[in-house]
């Protein structure tokens, strides 16, 4: 869940996860009735570093975790040995390009 409108941000990506925006109103609330209306809420996880948030959602049921949790366990998720496929960090790939633009271009970014 994020606050504002997806016409701001583009396409949203779809897979295991989910993206909400709240359009116009508070992104906590939103995630709160959300939970609160989850039939299963054991199955729900709500990545928040908001501490009201977080709260609510486990005394609810839902299981919780903090963004930096989240984000390690992401990035696990798409290491080499994982995923099968070759992975170079995001800091790799812009020390590969700006080298690139220096030989090719002759310009430094």
């Amino acid at each position: 869940m994020f606050d504002g409108h997806p016409d701001h941000y583009g396409a949203v990506p779809h897979g295991e996860i989910q993206v909400i925006f709240s359009e116009g109103c508070s992104a906590d609330d939103t995630i709160k009735r959300m939970v609160e209306e989850m039939p299963a809420k054991k199955s729900c996880v709500v990545v928040s570093d908001d501490k009201d948030v977080f709260l609510y959602a486990r005394s609810l049921g839902a299981r919780v975790m903090s963004v930096a949790a989240f984000t390690s366990k992401a990035a696990l998720a798409h290491t080499p040995r994982e995923s099968g496929g070759k992975y170079i960090s995001l800091s790799r790939q812009e020390k590969i390009n700006k080298e690139l633009f220096q030989k090719w271009l002759g310009e430094k970014q």
